[in-house]
């Protein structure tokens, strides 16, 4: 596997940022009478406390990658929720312009079908939040843990974290960019369930957000929506979040 770290600049920031990109390698890389066969990939949302190395240092993620033939792109979200922040940066675009660069720059199949989501926590909600809203982009999403209630965040206290940078100073996340009914109600409307991407939905029972879990998984079934669902054993913690996305990739791969 090739790891790599890249630097450019991000015209939805304004400024040079980074992502990190895992790359299975093959022999057409060192053949320059050859061209390299397509890959499928995994965009990998991290959660609030985490950052684009955090798979890469808590999970064998770059391990699994290569088992399944998946390259893996991991860019930064900051505390941003991969919204486009009121007061702050535009994560929302940033995270579709990565996503953009390295299927324009790497040997990536821009094919829906080939083409993948996972995250935890802030990450999870990232991924519902980017597969609803590009539902044309991603053949299969998996959201682990997912902070599915924004409303019990309004005030959480997490150093240098304000969702008041995300959203404003509002006492409710309905009608905000965070919105999650809304953004699922909007997907389906434009596409209609059958017009999703597939859906994992996993979340450990022992995890202090199990039951906001519990009760998006009650609102996505209301919508009509299939997805898998996956509960068991787990903390809000990499030890469960290592094995959810050995699972991830192993349904992305169809294996």
């Amino acid at each position: 596997m090739a790891l790599m770290r890249i630097n450019f600049f991000s015209h939805a920031l304004g400024k040079h940022h980074h992502f990190n990109l895992i790359l299975p390698e093959q022999d057409e890389h060192y053949d320059m009478a050859a061209k390299p066969r397509l890959l499928p990939s995994v965009m990998i949302l991290h959660g609030l406390s985490s950052d684009n190395n955090s798979y890469m240092r808590f999970t064998s993620a770059e391990r699994y990658a290569n088992e399944h033939n998946l390259a893996v792109i991991l860019p930064d979200g900051d505390h941003s929720f991969y919204a486009n922040m009121l007061y702050g940066h535009s994560y929302k675009d940033h995270i579709l312009e990565v996503w953009r660069y390295a299927h324009q720059i790497f040997p990536l199949s821009k094919a829906r079908e080939d083409n993948f989501l996972a995250g935890h926590s802030m990450g999870g909600f990232g991924v519902i939040k980017t597969a609803f809203e590009n539902p044309e982009l991603f053949g299969k999403a998996c959201f682990m843990s997912s902070a599915a209630n924004i409303e019990r965040l309004l005030d959480y206290d997490w150093p240098d974290f304000k969702m008041r940078g995300i959203i404003g100073d509002v006492n409710t996340a309905a009608g905000t960019a965070l919105d999650i009914k809304k953004i699922v109600a909007d997907g389906v409307g434009a596409v209609g369930v059958d017009g999703l991407p597939e859906l994992y939905m996993m979340c450990g029972t022992e995890d202090f957000i199990y039951e906001d879990n519990v009760e998006f998984k009650g609102f996505l079934e209301s919508k009509g929506i299939s997805f898998k669902y996956e509960e068991g054993p787990g903390d809000h913690d990499y030890t469960y979040w290592d094995a959810g996305i050995l699972k991830a990739m192993q349904w992305m791969s169809g294996k």
